[in-house]
């Protein structure tokens, strides 16, 4: 390798693989990216084949090794991607099923069931999470009732991240930050719960071995090295959880910040001090997690299953001839409150607190007058709505004030009046990375201390060149009518969980 050093950082996220590569102070040079290749086998369902994961990855790096003037002089790379979905593998290592998308609601079915041997108890104060139906675990005993052969015949079980890094040419690990979405990991001792394992009746050698994001795991197999143009030198490191990869490169360390990961999902990250084991933060719904590099750092994750889904989805509903910047300039004009039209953005599955897994959106306060540019504000507003209702709650639980600082990265900071909105009700600017995906940028930095540039994160972060904008609260919004309209959104979204619940069981749990 000639010349300065560059890293690759890959995101496989929900709706798009992401690759870029940079050079160690986080200047991108080149992206590149491709479609997850979800396919639906019916409505509502959503999964994939893992080797067309794998071909559109390899796409992707072949695109972005083009874009380079000497793509020999990439040292690195590391991969993270959504949290919950898994690839069974043979003795072989071949993909043995399908993969269930994070969000595809079959596991959902054999929650009580799962639920019943593990207990919420044991999962809140070992795993440090709620009875979520998206977890791994779920997912796991999805498989082994609906492909009982499969199951039985699968040597491991890999995350989507893990297995990219495995394909690439790595060795079959995971991190702590993975695990901790299975709903099998001890938080305490940051490793596989050997209870949990039992309880749930799967055995310890289905999963991975876990280590800390930036290890070392191998280097480019020669296959991928000449079908995208990098070197076979490349280093591959352990990457990690989306959300938790985007703390880490945006600084989000510390308990007086928060992440807000505006994707298709939102996430909402909290550092913790220590994780906390009395369950009571399970109990309402909110998890736990831990990302470790040269230290661990537990943190709280919880979020919105549909925010960026929940935009578009209006989009296409409401205004599907009209161009996104367009529909909303026509919200922006609309005075904060949607004219009393109020916006539960649960299309997927409710947010907490509380626990409502057949929760549903909702739409509030709709008269004759409501039209596309009303439509369309309310959304915005109830996905902002909904994040500064669980922030707020989740500080209640800690006993602690807010944040000081929320930094913002992902797609939909794009969305001007959305970051706004959100500033309002979070009662100071926003600060958004300026960087084209802080996902695959977190990655990147995983995949320097992979190739030895770093010995850790503090020394990976210290030569980073990351800048924010503070986007400062909407104009014209005097803050105790933000504060009495969130207030009234909380209302809400503790009144409708027992009408969800008895609209679920008179459609048949539909």
């Amino acid at each position: 390798m000639t010349g300065d050093p560059l890293l690759v950082g890959i995101d496989a996220g929900t709706s798009r693989v992401r690759a870029l590569a940079s050079t160690p102070a986080g200047r991108v040079l080149a992206e590149a990216k491709r479609p997850t290749p979800w396919y639906a086998p019916a409505p509502g369902l959503a999964e994939l084949d893992a080797e067309e994961l794998v071909a559109a990855t390899v796409a992707a790096l072949a695109e972005l090794a083009a874009r380079l003037e000497r793509p020999e002089r990439v040292a690195g790379l590391a991969v993270a991607s959504v949290g919950e979905a898994g690839v069974l593998l043979d003795a072989r290592d071949r993909p043995l099923a399908p993969v269930l998308a994070w969000y595809d609601p079959r596991p959902s079915a054999l929650r009580e069931e799962v639920v019943a041997r593990l207990s919420t108890d044991r999962l809140g104060r070992i795993a440090g999470v709620t009875a979520d139906p998206i977890l791994g675990v779920l997912k796991l005993a999805w498989h082994a009732r609906h492909t009982p052969e499969a199951f039985a015949a699968a040597r491991r079980w890999l995350h989507l991240a893990d297995w990219l890094a495995f394909r690439l040419g790595g060795a079959p690990t995971t991190d702590s930050s993975l695990a901790a979405r299975t709903g099998l990991f001890d938080l305490a001792r940051g490793a596989w719960s050997a209870e949990l394992l039992e309880a749930a009746g799967i055995r310890a050698g289905l999963l991975p071995e876990i280590l800390p994001s930036g290890t070392r795991i191998g280097t480019l197999a020669p296959d991928v090295a000449a079908a995208t143009g990098l070197p076979t030198s490349c280093a591959i490191g352990v990457g990690g959880y989306d959300h938790a990869i985007g703390m880490l490169a945006t600084g989000v360390v510390e308990p007086t910040t928060v992440l807000d990961s505006m994707g298709t999902a939102e996430g909402l990250a909290v550092p913790l001090g220590a994780p906390i084991l009395d369950g009571r933060l399970a109990a309402v719904g909110f998890n736990q997690g831990l990302v470790r590099v040269d230290r661990p750092i537990p943190y709280v994750l919880t979020g919105l299953a549909t925010s960026a889904a929940a935009i578009d989805w209006c989009h296409g509903l409401v205004a599907p001839a009209l161009a996104r910047e367009a529909l909303v300039e026509a919200a922006r004009a609309v005075p904060p409150g949607a004219r009393g039209l109020l916006f539960l953005p649960h299309l997927r599955f409710a947010s907490p607190p509380g626990e409502d897994p057949g929760g549903h959106g909702t739409l509030l306060g709709i008269t004759s007058e409501c039209d596309a540019a009303c439509l369309f504000r309310a959304v915005l507003e109830g996905v902002a709505l909904d994040w500064q209702h669980m922030l707020e709650r989740l500080c209640e639980l800690l006993g602690r004030a807010p944040p000081e600082c929320c930094r913002a990265i992902g797609g939909s900071t794009k969305n001007r009046l959305l970051l706004e909105i959100k500033a309002a009700l979070f009662g100071r600017p926003i600060a958004v990375a300026e960087m084209p995906e802080a996902v695959a940028s977190g990655a990147a930095l995983m995949a320097g201390i992979a190739a030895g540039l770093w010995p850790g994160l503090e020394a990976a972060r210290a030569g980073l060149e990351l800048a924010f904008e503070e986007v400062p609260p909407l104009a014209g919004w005097p803050p105790a009518a933000a504060r009495a309209l969130l207030a009234t959104y909380g209302e809400a979204s503790a009144g409708i969980r027992a009408l969800h619940r008895r609209l679920a069981a008179a459609r048949g749990g539909c």
